[in-house]
């Protein structure tokens, strides 16, 4: 059966990417269209702002005021809904005075401590205790001071490919038995009609079909190629928003909007991404824990494969990236 997952490091930022880029360009090109604001910005889910004992930070004030962090969840539910594990976890640093956008991408197996609930993976916190529970997690393991959040179903991406009319990408013959063996089940899990890919060549693709093309992975090679494909879908969805009328911007943000669940309000979301993109901010991301701090290539505990890591030296190597823009000789 289908399963909706995505577990390799590169599309551990694929949404971020996505949701930083599609913004900074409704933005620049249809921010001057303030009459619409209230229309588009509406349509964003926002929580209530967490305080900082509901996450657990610490009283120590150790980062200049110049450090925001926000973390970003990847929900990996085969429904719209916001409920389920976070198969994505990132901590979304901005340097304001650095310039940079830092993305931190925690793996999901990682063993941590979760509060009530003993030691476990990571990404089970967010199952456990929704986003509250999941930031206090990020904070108390790792000593960071997050209490914004937002949070993204995987399955969304269908939603935002069709909103922008579908996607033109280039479908190689040897993905045609596997991707349609997977539309054929995503039609069965959500009785959908979702056609199947005829043939190879380049093409314009539903979003079930982009969804069914970025899980394709016994027939060309594994996770480590399949993680090409999602950059692919990226650029390919970069590609379609560049094509847009600004006169279809509004729509489209407002659509896009309505799938992210944050704390963050219009006027934080609108300010952020102005800064980032006026000031000609540079990204950068790195996978934690890192290699080097893993206790083999990972343990097996009563039957469960964990990633288990050197906690001290793993936790500070993850701070120095976040805080001060640093990782250790070697490492890129």
């Amino acid at each position: 059966m289908f399963e909706i997952k995505f577990n390799k490091k590169i599309f551990r930022t694929f949404w971020m990417k996505f949701l930083l880029s599609f913004l900074a360009t409704f933005l620049v090109l249809g921010g001057v269209l303030l009459g619409l604001y209230t229309y588009v910005f509406g349509s964003l889910n926002v929580d209530e702002d967490l305080t900082q004992e509901e996450v657990g930070i610490q009283a120590q004030d150790y980062h200049s005021k110049s450090i925001v962090n926000i973390a970003l969840f990847g929900i990996d539910t085969t429904d719209s809904g916001m409920e389920g594990r976070s198969d994505s976890i990132i901590v979304v640093t901005l340097d304001h005075k650095k310039k940079e956008v830092r993305l931190s991408a925690i793996e999901r197996d990682t063993y941590v401590k979760i509060e009530g609930h003993g030691k476990d993976k990571i990404n089970h916190a967010y199952a456990f205790g929704g986003p509250q529970l999941a930031v206090k997690t990020l904070n108390q393991n790792f000593n960071l001071d997050i209490t914004d959040y937002a949070v993204v179903n995987f399955t969304n991406m269908v939603k935002v490919i069709d909103t922008l009319g579908g996607v033109r990408m280039e479908v190689p013959e040897k993905y045609l038995r596997e991707v349609n063996a997977m539309i054929n089940d995503y039609n069965i899990r959500y009785k959908t009609k979702v056609p199947a890919i005829q043939k190879g060549g380049e093409q314009l693709l539903q979003g079930a079909q982009a969804l069914c093309m970025a899980r394709v992975r016994k027939s060309v090679g594994g996770t480590s190629v399949r993680a090409s494909m999602h950059e692919i879908i990226l650029n390919a969805c970069l590609a379609r928003v560049k094509e847009k009328s600004i006169l279809e911007y509004p729509n489209i943000a407002k659509t896009l909007l309505s799938l992210v669940q944050t704390t963050l309000n219009s006027g934080e979301v609108t300010s952020v991404a102005m800064k980032v993109v006026l000031s000609g901010y540079t990204i950068r991301q790195a996978v934690f824990p890192l290699q080097q701090d893993w206790i083999n290539s990972g343990n097996m505990i009563d039957g469960v494969w964990y990633r288990l890591y050197r906690v001290e030296k793993g936790n500070q190597n993850i701070r120095n990236f976040i805080y001060e823009g640093t990782l250790p000789e070697g490492v890129e």
